[in-house]
């Protein structure tokens, strides 16, 4: 009888074998067995299906193959379906783990903690072309970013998140302390409630913010911890890089290809139809909530400061939000003007204080000398990168052990 393991690594893959390769082997070298790592894969070819029968003979690899057509949701979902651990954290193809995550899990087993949740404070850029200098930053290639961190253990208010993150207009979820899916440790009975109450795992068109919220609901604690648990990591097919650009392209939400294969989706009345990364997030919470039945927060949603988050992160959209604002509000002249001084009012206390407090400061603070930004290079794939970073955690004495308190 095969025995349960501890911890599901899950991954839902789609058209990236190389960097899925090198994340699966990464993986794999980890002696642990109580590991289960399971690959969902809907590229467009059998390059990855072919390379994994050819070349891995592991127990704990789980692999199986859906071909096209098949939406990321879908591809999401059918990923969760093969993980068998008692806890499950979900990354990307580009990812890594800490090999201390599986001591975290224990932990968070021994203490009846539902999910756990570190920081992203280790990340891993693989070679991008062209990638462009920024004010504050080197955009270097193969490359381990390190953040400062502490290492500081707190139990956050599950429901204060979720109202705060309603009162943001329901976008930017990660700066919440909220159970994370992706990136995060969620016990799988938790998983199993979501489904068995809504028919799915997962539902909305973004899996990261809609598992969030929907998580919100059903766990009872939640232990967050200022330490990395995973590497995210960054390449050039990364949704990160490809969203970021979307700036450069049509703004026009039925151009989004999140719909590919998705049928007949219903968008949220209450989000502007406009392609960006926070409206697509803000319409997946909305998804999340009338899943659950949570109507009382929705009721808390500040549209202004979504409108804020969009217009802040991307200018060139700001003819269109106050297009949808004439168009939900009663038409009165008088009625624009109180929108528009809720808007500005909303972008000063909303994001342009927040990339004031989390972004310009810190990254001062590190220009400076203040704040310490490891960068560790030449690092060919996340293997190394895994490998960097646990180096870098030996040698300045930090153990998750002793953070907590096992």
């Amino acid at each position: 009888m095969k025995m349960t393991p501890l911890l599901s690594i899950v991954i839902a893959t789609k058209n990236r074998v190389p960097y899925c390769i090198k994340c699966i082997e990464a993986v794999l070298k980890l002696e642990n067995v109580n590991i289960e790592l399971v690959i969902q894969d809907n590229t467009d070819n059998f390059e990855l299906r072919d390379y994994v029968s050819l070349n891995f003979d592991d127990k704990r690899l789980v692999y199986q193959y859906t071909p096209p057509p098949f939406s990321s949701i879908d591809n999401f979902n059918a990923a969760l379906e093969l993980a068998t651990g008692e806890y499950v954290c979900m990354i990307g193809d580009d990812d890594g783990i800490n090999p201390e995550i599986l001591k975290a899990t224990l932990w968070a087993k021994d203490n009846n903690v539902d999910a756990l949740v570190g920081s992203l404070s280790a990340n891993y850029r693989w070679a991008l072309t062209g990638a462009p200098n920024t004010l504050f930053t080197k955009m270097t290639g193969n490359s381990l970013t390190l953040t400062h961190f502490k290492g500081n253990v707190c139990q956050p208010n599950i429901e204060n998140s979720l109202n705060k993150l309603m009162k943001n207009g329901c976008t930017n979820y990660s700066d919440f302390s909220l159970p994370k899916l992706y990136h995060g440790v969620i016990r799988r009975e938790c998983l199993e409630l979501i489904k068995r109450k809504t028919g799915s795992y997962l539902k909305g068109l973004s899996p990261d913010i809609y598992s969030s919220i929907a998580l919100s609901c059903v766990i009872n604690k939640l232990i967050t911890i200022d330490y990395p648990l995973t590497i995210p990591g960054v390449c050039e097919a990364s949704t990160s890089v490809t969203e970021g650009q979307i700036k450069k392209h049509s703004k026009k939400i039925e151009d989004a290809p999140h719909f590919r294969s998705r049928g007949n989706y219903i968008w949220s009345k209450e989000v502007p139809r406009i392609y960006c990364v926070q409206t697509i997030w803000a319409d997946s919470g909305f998804a999340a909530l009338r899943e659950m039945e949570r109507f009382d927060l929705i009721k808390k949603f500040n549209k202004h400061k979504l409108f804020a988050h969009i217009i802040f992160a991307d200018f060139s959209t700001t003819k269109m939000v106050i297009n949808h604002i004439i168009e939900t509000n009663d038409g009165s002249k008088l009625q624009l003007y109180i929108e528009i001084c809720h808007l500005i009012f909303a972008i000063i206390t909303g994001p342009f204080n927040l990339f004031l407090k989390k972004r310009f400061f810190n990254r001062l603070l590190i220009i400076i000398g203040l704040r310490r930004l490891i960068v560790i290079e030449d690092l060919t794939d996340i293997n190394m990168a895994m490998n960097a970073l646990e180096k870098y955690l030996v040698k300045n004495v930090f153990d998750i052990n002793n953070i907590l308190l096992i």
